[in-house]
């Protein structure tokens, strides 16, 4: 009997081991912006999936490796691999990571779908929100990213990127207002978030503060913004 119940853990043994060593890699990868360490993390979790293919978690780390990678349709196939092995309360990861891969690729009507599941089980999700932000500004549908945007950034107050995208749509739509109050929502988490202080300093020129308008162009030339200083010129 003994025997009998060493046989499942012998075998699942280098699977785990080279998934946990996976994570490991992938982690410090995007962490370092290392590609590297996500193309070691990749062969890994595919040795892992192999091993053993019905895992959920081990498909779920291969899709996100692959996604980063810029390989959309692997990463496509793989999430999809997830979603079949039903992930019980980790599912809405891979519906999340397979939206990104279908707007990436432009199948917008299908990422819509793909984040609105994830906001079904995870109403407070904020990467699905964001990644409807991304999707509706794609689209041109600016009123419904800023929408998005907001909330992703009430999900998690902490997110410069969504403030910063809130305040592009609203720029976009000549909302100058609401720009530069979500701008200064950015520079107020990252005080030196150069694009937006060019964001904020075109704002405020828009508004007709020319002064204001100075000060953060300044801040963002200094920054290496060339075109921040052409219009720190024209001021």
């Amino acid at each position: 009997m003994k025997r009998l119940l060493l046989v499942p853990i012998l075998v699942l043994w280098p699977a785990l081991a080279s998934a946990d060593m996976a994570l490991d890699f992938y982690r410090e990868g995007v962490k370092l912006g290392n590609e590297n360490k996500v193309e070691e993390a990749l062969s890994k979790f595919q040795k892992s999936v192999m091993l053993e293919p019905k895992v959920f978690m081990y498909q779920l780390k291969l899709g996100y490796a692959y996604e980063m990678l810029g390989r959309l349709p692997e990463a496509r196939a793989t999430y999809e691999a997830a979603l079949r092995l039903r992930g019980g309360a980790d599912a809405f990861r891979a519906h999340n990571g397979l939206g990104n891969v279908l707007r990436r690729t432009r199948l917008f009507d299908l990422a819509e779908a793909e984040y609105l599941t994830v906001l079904k089980s995870k109403p407070k999700f904020a990467d699905a929100m964001n990644g409807l932000g991304v999707l509706y500004a794609e689209t041109e549908r600016f009123d419904k990213a800023a929408e998005w945007y907001a909330k992703s950034f009430k999900a998690d107050p902490k997110d410069e990127e969504a403030a910063f995208k809130a305040a592009n749509v609203s720029w976009r739509m000549k909302k100058y207002d609401d720009a530069i109050g979500w701008y200064r929502k950015a520079i107020d988490l990252k005080p030196d978030y150069i694009d937006a202080r060019f964001g904020l300093g075109l704002a405020l020129k828009e508004k007709g503060d020319t002064e204001g308008a100075k000060v953060e162009l300044k801040k963002a030339c200094d920054g290496g913004v060339k075109q921040a200083c052409k219009h720190l010129f024209q001021l």
